[in-house]
């Protein structure tokens, strides 16, 4: 017995030792300077003046609704339904509070309340849960590098089970963990990472490294181009007729990947080119009721406008909501939805 904890104080203990230091620097040191999703994600602690910066130029009130249970459905009456990934999530900075501001009521379902939004949208219209009598526009955000899968998942015969939204979030980001000082050990030697960081060939940023380009890993990893446009086509047409039957006005809405916005203007770019976006307006075609984020941000990013994305965060920032809030107004204040004439 002496022998084996002889041993396990060469060998376990200093592992466990080392462990706990680094947790404890992570929680003292690092934790606190870290912002967005990509600080969160990867450990990068790159303080909180950003944020505060962007904060100052956002809205100061929310001015759309957020529902969390399925139950708020029965008694929806509102102009424009929301259902969406972590785009369709932000707050004063989300393109529904610009949309808002516009004079339109806005709901958005939590999207804790399911797995998937597309099929989830789909449900809704199914089971006659929202018509026109409760919803004129409805749109659905997907995000780029979930497009394929949603499409690929979808199933009219599937019921997309209506999850209700608790304020218990789980184990706060702060907490002192080994498993958590683990992944940093593993980030910081560069054995794996969940971000890329690649530098662009202008400042793009708000930031004292304007030309760093910090972004999601699975931008790329989940694939750079559409494989199965047949079904791509199929699920659209079927969510289309379905809400026309309805009275309902849907927008299909792409919300683009940090990767694809920005990859022109990374140097020795080693990744190979998206073109999600522009496989989908092949398949598709050019119409009112499909909106691909890419075509309306990218010439913001190729002006040299700072914080289309943000710097430390996988989404868009204020800026790019408003662009999209003023092209949504555009098409829904349209008389009605139609293919472009050219």
């Amino acid at each position: 017995m002496k022998k084996f904890l002889l041993k396990l104080s060469y060998t376990v203990l200093p592992i466990w030792l080392i462990l706990v230091a680094v947790t404890g620097y992570l929680s003292l040191y690092v934790i606190p300077q870290v912002s967005g999703d990509i600080g969160r994600l990867a450990c990068i602690p790159f303080g909180l003046e950003y944020n505060k910066m962007l904060e100052k130029n956002m809205k100061k009130e929310i001015m759309f609704r957020t529902i969390t249970q399925a139950e708020d459905l029965k008694s929806l009456h509102t102009d424009v339904l929301t259902i969406g990934d972590s785009f369709s999530q932000q707050q004063y900075d989300g393109y529904q509070n610009y949309l808002g501001e516009k004079g339109l009521d806005v709901v958005n379902c939590f999207w804790r309340m399911y797995e998937s939004p597309l099929q989830y949208a789909y449900n809704l219209l199914d089971k006659n849960v929202i018509d026109s009598t409760k919803v004129k526009i409805l749109i659905l955000e997907l995000v780029e590098r979930e497009f394929e899968t949603r499409i690929e998942r979808f199933d009219k015969n599937k019921i997309e089970v209506q999850r209700q939204y608790s304020e218990d979030t789980g184990v706060s980001s702060n907490s002192w963990s080994l498993s958590r000082a683990r992944d940093y050990i593993l980030y910081q030697v560069g054995w794996v990472t969940p971000i890329y960081k690649e530098k662009l060939d202008m400042d793009l940023f708000t930031s004292d490294k304007p030309r760093d380009l910090y972004f999601f890993r699975d931008d790329i990893e989940m694939g750079v181009s559409i494989r199965n446009g047949e079904k791509v086509k199929q699920v659209y047409d079927i969510l289309q007729e379905k809400a026309a039957k309805k009275g309902v006005r849907l927008i299909v809405m792409v919300a683009a990947d940090k990767y694809d916005i920005y990859q022109n203007h990374i140097v020795d770019n080693p990744f190979p080119v998206k073109t999600n976006n522009e496989d989908i307006e092949r398949i598709i075609g050019r119409s009112t009721s499909l909106l691909l984020t890419k075509q309306y941000l990218l010439p913001f990013i190729d002006k040299e406008e700072k914080d289309v994305y943000m710097f430390n965060d996988t989404h868009w920032s204020y800026k790019a909501s408003k662009i999209i809030a003023d092209e949504l107004y555009q098409r829904i204040t349209r008389n009605e939805a139609g293919d472009y004439d050219g």
